[in-house]
């Protein structure tokens, strides 16, 4: 691998290293609007989110691109051969010592780790508001949180809920 291929290797890794940051920006600024009562802000918020995620994809497949015009596989054992090649013979992922791609590379690395479980949290959120959610609709239209208030093609509990309110009448 020649010098300037290093160098535009090393380049692409900084960029991606600064839209990974910026996509976990994105994300924590999602999780707060969360707990929000904010349409606009969580529309505007995922909206970024998307956003960053797609450049972050975009420099992934470029990386991926790169990687295979060098003669090297995509994943991270390929860029620790890649690693072994170019700056350290003995690196592995577990090094203390490591030199400037490698140090990238782990950045990157732990990055997208952050990144993934940042979003899994956030998806965790969604999962329980929506819970919620149902449930208190449960409650107004059945009288039971655990009732299903919508089925395939009927809605159980309706029927109940119309009778109690008639019954009332």
């Amino acid at each position: 691998m020649d010098a300037s291929a290093l160098q535009e290797l090393n380049a692409l890794l900084d960029r991606e290293l600064s839209a990974g940051n910026a996509l976990l920006a994105a994300l924590e600024t999602e999780r707060g609007t969360l707990s929000g009562f904010d349409v606009t802000a969580l529309e505007a918020a995922t909206t970024e989110k998307e956003r960053r995620a797609s450049a972050f994809d975009r420099l992934d497949a470029e990386r991926r691109d790169m990687m295979a015009r060098l003669g090297y596989g995509p994943g991270r054992a390929d860029m620790a051969t890649l690693i072994r090649a170019v700056e350290d013979p003995r690196y592995t992922e577990s090094a203390q010592r490591a030199g400037p791609l490698a140090t990238r590379w782990r950045r990157v690395v732990a990055l997208v780790e952050r990144c993934r479980d940042d979003n899994k949290r956030n998806g965790l959120i969604v999962g329980l508001q929506s819970r919620r959610v149902t449930q208190t609709l449960n409650v107004l239209r059945t009288g039971r949180p655990d009732e299903l208030t919508y089925g395939r093609g009927q809605m159980p509990g309706l029927a109940a809920a119309a009778a109690r309110a008639l019954g009332r009448v």
